[in-house]
């Protein structure tokens, strides 16, 4: 299992809506869930004594019970769902999706690394990197900062 900082961070802050928000984002990197990665590290957050699931379905029912063929953005949404309502019947939707979309692509001649080590190494199709988005934040309030400076500077 790799070291994320959004996780870790998330754990020792007891923040469940950032530990949601970079677990989801864990969907992209193996979207077929074959490496494990996924479990591992809601068993880990889990075994840490930090209640991360949801008891009950909430909103939308899973797009896998309501679909048979699936699309990149069922996929997407999917995995937006499962952050908000981080719940067993989510991560099936998710992972049903994903092994629908992307199994069948890995067996089709795109090979997805087995190695732990090779995984992320030349992956750019992955998606958001969990730790990538715990620095999303202060870039986005300093581009607005400088915008309204701009702003205001012109308007004397």
């Amino acid at each position: 299992m790799q070291k994320y900082d959004a996780i870790e961070n998330g754990i020792a802050n007891n923040d469940i809506n950032a530990l949601r928000e970079a677990i989801g984002s864990i969907c992209y990197t193996c979207r077929d869930f074959s490496d494990g990665e996924f479990d591992a590290v809601v068993r880990n957050v889990e075994k840490r004594g930090i209640k991360l699931k949801d008891d009950v379905l909430v909103g939308n029912p899973p797009i896998s019970s309501r679909k048979n063929s699936f699309t990149d953005d069922d996929f997407t949404e999917a995995v937006f769902e499962l952050k908000k309502n981080f719940c067993d019947e989510r991560i099936e939707d998710v992972k049903k999706i994903g092994k629908s979309l992307y199994g069948a692509r890995a067996a089709a001649g795109s090979p997805q690394p087995a190695s732990g080590s090779a995984r992320g190494a030349n992956n750019y199709n992955a998606g958001t990197s969990p730790n990538a988005q715990s620095h999303l934040v202060p870039i986005l309030i300093g581009v607005v900062a400088c915008i309204i400076i701009i702003a205001i500077i012109f308007l004397l």
